[in-house]
């Protein structure tokens, strides 16, 4: 080949290199962001390029480079055996190869829970000469494994220095902070990290994984205590919509904690705005309302409240639920069975468990000798949070013990409980029109 020719092929070589690392850079961007589908393919198309230029050059002075970027790369899709494989062979090359390949063979011990393996490497790495990446990287990895040991003092320095070098880490920096603080069961320090993340402009691009490690923390203290930890969402630079996230997901630990009336007030906040957070927060307000409704004038007055998100595909299914649920039970008047048609709609797409109770009991009054009576008696009984209310269903399905259903309930043979259920479905099929 002239000297032309491998000028040439160098330089394509060279090229390929380049692009990978571009989107090498977009992928770890990406992952930053929180977007893992176009991470996944950008490290993929990352493998395939560094992939084809070592084959086709295996000698080639950046075959080096190919090696540590192709190792980094299977690394983020999680292929262990892959990464390590290439960044042992890079290991094995220039002194300024090598000591950034240990680094990344350092997180592969760390991924495989040998992290004493993996803090004697990183040491060893940030003891030498590493690029600006590399160190930040280092940094973070060794903070994590010193979280992962509770040493946070220390961490927090190694935590500091990766995100002074900038590349997006002091997000991720912070996230590792807060989620060892949540395994550590550290109260103070998780309080803080979740302020720094919600006070980070940055930070609400993670918004989903803030609401995950929230959820976390929630099975280690009590709602209310969580909740507070989140009360600086309202003042948050985030965005509208990473802000309604946090805000929805503190109102439901509010409401699980028994402080409904802060809950509804933070709901309700979210459901002034627009877009998808709007309606969630609208549907949630709903789900409140239904699950406490007490009579069918409650449940239908749900509308006005979804109306303005209808657009929503799943604020349009719930109004359409309940419109149906009013159908049936408007024909249950004439034909007792659309009662227990809309009890059904009330208890499994609406959550409306009392009133459910309700319309079960009224096909039951309305029908009593249908051969489902006793399997509405039962349903009511299910959903019936009072014991004498439940000793008083109890009684009257005493006074059906030849039903199948009431046979089926006991653990007694029930001979015919099969053909009533097939004939049921049919009948409510004809009503429903499904």
């Amino acid at each position: 080949m002239t000297a032309g020719a491998l000028g040439i092929a160098a330089c394509a070589y060279h090229n390929v290199l380049y692009n990978a690392d571009h989107l090498f850079s977009e992928g770890e961007a990406a992952r930053r962001a929180g977007q893992d589908s176009l991470a996944t393919t950008r490290y993929l198309d990352v493998v395939r390029k560094t992939g084809e230029a070592l084959r086709d050059r295996p000698g080639s002075e950046w075959a080096d480079e190919a090696l540590l970027l192709h190792g980094r790369a299977r690394l983020r899709l999680g292929e262990l055996r892959e990464a390590r494989a290439a960044l042992e062979d890079a290991a094995q090359s220039s002194p300024a190869v090598a000591v950034r390949a240990r680094v990344y063979l350092a997180a592969i011990h760390a991924e495989l829970g040998n992290s004493s393996a993996a803090l004697s490497v990183v040491n060893r790495s940030l003891a030498g000469s590493l690029s600006e990446e590399s160190r930040s990287e280092a940094h973070l990895l060794r903070g994590r494994l010193l979280l992962e040991r509770g040493l946070f003092d220390l961490a927090s320095w190694d935590l500091d220095r990766a995100a002074e070098a900038g590349f997006g880490v002091r997000v991720e920096a912070r996230l590792e902070h807060l989620r060892w603080s949540v395994a550590h069961e550290e109260e103070a320090r998780s309080r803080a990290a979740f302020i720094r993340l919600l006070m980070d402009p940055r930070a609400g691009v993670r918004s989903d994984t803030i609401v995950g490690l929230a959820d976390a923390a929630a099975k280690v203290w009590d709602e209310a205590k969580v909740a507070s930890m989140l009360e600086e969402v309202g003042s948050s630079p985030w965005d509208r919509l990473a802000r309604s996230r946090v805000a929805l997901t503190r109102a439901r630990l509010l409401d699980r904690a028994g402080d409904t009336t802060a809950a509804r007030a933070q709901v309700a906040d979210v459901a002034s705005g627009l877009g998808g957070a709007a309606a969630d927060a609208r549907r949630l307000l709903a789900r409140w309302q239904l699950e406490r409704a007490r009579d069918l004038d409650t449940v239908y007055g749900v509308r006005s409240l979804l109306l303005p998100a209808a657009a929503n595909e799943r604020v349009a299914a719930e109004i359409e639920w309940i419109e149906e649920m009013e159908s049936l039970t408007g024909m249950g008047y004439a034909q007792p069975l659309g009662f227990f048609a809309a009890a059904e709609v009330a208890r499994d797409r609406l959550g409306a468990r009392y009133v459910a109770r309700g319309l079960f009991l009224a096909y039951a009054a309305a029908a009593p000798e249908d051969p489902w009576a006793p399997k509405a008696l039962l349903a009511a009984l299910e959903i019936s949070p009072d014991e004498g209310d439940r000793a008083w269903l109890r009684g009257r399905l005493e006074a059906d013990p030849e039903s199948p259903y009431v046979l089926a309930a006991s653990g007694g043979s029930s001979a015919g409980y099969q053909e009533l259920e097939e004939e049921l479905d049919v009948r409510l099929r004809a009503l429903t029109g499904r």
